[in-house]
């Protein structure tokens, strides 16, 4: 069994949860901002780090590299994606509303792999880490340096141009066009952030300080929560970087390495349980909170209890935080079935 980096979990463990917490609030705030600006770069950049960290391309060939990729996020990706439209139609039957065009809707976006809810993240990482394999085992270095460059331009241009799309076709005719776009622009996307990941994986092996590291990751940290409040209206999945795209994507750098180099020095004087575990099954609930409807039940829970403040204040973010409480309970109970009854639903035989 391959040794797990518990700081890497632990990274991911944060932006799981950050994930899920921003699906739990529905009013505009200072700690959707903060999370926007991080949540989802943290897996790429946590991805990238770790392969430079293990070497693990210098140890396989392309074609056991794309095997293992299959195994491990795409059989997970139309596994979940057939779990997850079978369940929706099966609640459409209880409820005696059938929408074969939201059924329709929703093979499509599996088909071509915009993925249905949260799934859409796992092709982009495949299809990201294929070209990254490709870029550091076979690309010149001017090729290295130009996707250091380019792809935080291509991807502003891009977000923008399915911006101007959807106001000039029709909404069934932009769900059919940005359903083939969208995988392809979040993906530069992500290999960008696996390449800084890979180089960053490597400066800090250099410099081997881990107090020196810790200090920049509080800076970082610091920054990155300054920068994330200049920058609002942002949705990775919809490609939208906000007000201020480059302070996306520098704050997304600066976001995950903080949370990086925290965490090395941390770990050694923590464990982090809630985040570890969560870190490690991650790919669970990025799956199946939305599909099964974990978090609309954890949100009315919730307010069976509670209540819901409709206004921001203190309450709202304790009203947040109970219905994040009952959505990772449940999850623990879909997580422990799935490691033990359902193996192969995350690509274990």
């Amino acid at each position: 069994m391959k040794r797990r980096i518990k700081y890497i979990d632990l990274c991911k463990g944060l932006g799981i949860l950050m994930v899920t917490l921003g699906h739990v609030t529905t009013l505009a705030n200072p700690l959707d901002q903060w999370m926007s600006s991080m949540k989802l770069s943290i897996f790429f950049v946590a991805a990238g780090y770790l392969i430079c960290y293990t070497d693990s391309y210098q140890k396989q060939t392309f074609k056991r590299y794309v095997v293992k990729l299959v195994k491990s996020l795409m059989v997970p990706y139309v596994l979940f994606s057939a779990f997850g439209i079978a369940f929706r139609f099966f609640a459409m039957v209880m409820q005696n509303a059938v929408n074969m065009d939201s059924i329709k809707s929703y093979i499509f976006a599996t088909i071509t792999l915009r993925g249905i809810f949260a799934l859409w993240f796992l092709p982009v990482l495949f299809l990201a880490e294929i070209l990254f394999f490709c870029l550091i085992r076979y690309a010149p270095k001017i090729v290295k340096l130009l996707v250091i460059l380019l792809p935080p331009l291509i991807a502003t241009w891009y977000g923008g141009y399915l911006e101007q799309l959807q106001m000039v076709l029709s909404p069934l005719w932009y769900e059919r066009v940005s359903f083939v776009l969208f995988p392809a622009g979040k993906t530069i996307v992500a290999l960008w952030y696996l390449y800084i990941g890979y180089l960053g994986c490597r400066l800090c092996q250099q410099l081997q300080n881990g107090k020196l590291l810790f200090g920049a990751g509080i800076i970082f940290s610091v920054i990155n929560i300054y920068m994330s409040q200049q920058n609002m209206e942002v949705d990775m999945n919809h490609m939208d970087f906000g007000i201020r795209p480059e302070l996306f994507f520098i704050g997304g750098i600066l976001g995950s390495f903080g949370a990086l180099l925290v965490f090395q020095l941390l770990e050694q004087y923590w464990s982090f349980p809630v985040l570890n575990y969560f870190g490690k099954n991650s790919l669970i609930l990025m799956s199946t909170q939305r599909a099964f409807y974990i978090l609309a039940v954890g949100k009315v829970g919730w307010q069976e209890i509670s209540g819901a403040a409709e206004v921001l204040s203190w309450r709202y973010y304790l009203d947040s935080l109970g219905e994040l409480a009952i959505v990772l309970i449940l999850e623990y109970s879909i997580i422990t079935f799935i490691n033990k009854r359902a193996k192969f639903m995350i690509g274990k035989f």
